[in-house]
């Protein structure tokens, strides 16, 4: 009996260092701050204030700003960068010699081991008003007079953060579609090849039917993290011109560290927790109601 309780317990001890990480760096924060939300604290002093924070933090107009801003942001992000990795995966795919194919595989994943805070100097420099890549480049090809400060222009500056990224092929998403297609049944593949279906014809009646569920699981992914996109914002724009490109993430930031409003912060950061919930939430009833049909 002793020796059945032993075996029976041993595996969740060597679960436990996981589960005691996780109460570190995941619950106690997310309690931390539903605690010191209710609170106007700055750190040194502390005052109980209730649900002020929250009231204060939903009827500042920037917040709305911030929140129309990340909006915008997703609504374009989200898409293409979908659209143009399952693109990219089908077109690897389809490379028949294996060699070239690993290749190319390789080559969209080799970015992931590049830092964020590099990639996003490198995209300051495309943008940067005329000695940017982007500015020589138009005015290389006679389009200098359309040449003008994108990240200064409070109408253009989150289309142009949103633009950052290009060819969009995102790494993680990458891996998940190309593994998901590389296993798919040979036999159903050669199968429509028979059939005298087209290379098209197969991607959209076959392939992007068999793989949805990893087409969701990434879009879950990224509605979940797109609200709490805060690099590119925070490094070249600083939420500005005139909160052009101030976020949800970057406003929570700023009222934490620059101004030190401890509270306040810890209140926006509980509604966008709650925010991302909700949107967590309507994507899964989304994807249930297409995994149904």
């Amino acid at each position: 009996m002793n020796l059945q309780v032993k075996k029976s317990f041993f595996p969740y001890l060597l679960i436990l260092p996981a589960f005691l990480l996780l109460g570190v760096f995941e619950f106690y924060p997310l309690l931390s701050a539903i605690y010191h939300s209710l609170f106007e604290w700055n750190i040194v002093t502390s005052k109980f204030v209730g649900l002020n924070n929250y009231l204060t933090f939903l009827t500042k107009p920037i917040f709305w700003i911030s929140l129309k801003n990340i909006f915008i942001f997703m609504a374009f992000s989200i898409p293409v960068t979908i659209f143009m990795t399952l693109l990219g995966a089908e077109l690897i795919f389809n490379v028949k010699k294996e060699k070239l194919q690993s290749f190319w595989k390789y080559s969209v994943i080799l970015p992931m081991v590049i830092p964020f805070s590099v990639g996003m100097l490198i995209w300051g420099f495309i943008y940067t008003p005329y000695i940017g890549i982007l500015w020589q480049f138009l005015t290389l090809i006679g389009l200098g007079n359309f040449a003008f400060p994108v990240l200064g222009d409070p109408h253009t500056a989150i289309f142009f953060l949103a633009l950052i990224g290009f060819p969009y092929l995102q790494s993680l998403a990458f891996l998940v579609f190309l593994s998901s297609l590389l296993s798919l049944d040979k036999s159903i593949l050669e199968a429509s090849e028979i059939d005298g279906a087209s290379r098209l014809r197969r991607i959209i009646s076959v392939d992007l039917p068999m793989i949805k569920d990893k087409i969701f699981l990434i879009l879950l992914l990224d509605v979940i993290g797109s609200p709490q996109t805060i690099g590119s914002m925070l490094l070249l724009t600083g939420g500005g011109p005139g909160n052009s490109t101030m976020v949800p993430a970057l406003y929570i930031y700023n009222s934490a560290f620059n101004e030190n409003q401890m509270g306040y912060a810890s209140a926006g950061g509980v509604i966008l927790m709650l925010l991302v919930l909700g949107l967590y939430f309507i994507t899964q009833s989304i994807e249930n109601h297409f995994s149904e049909k």
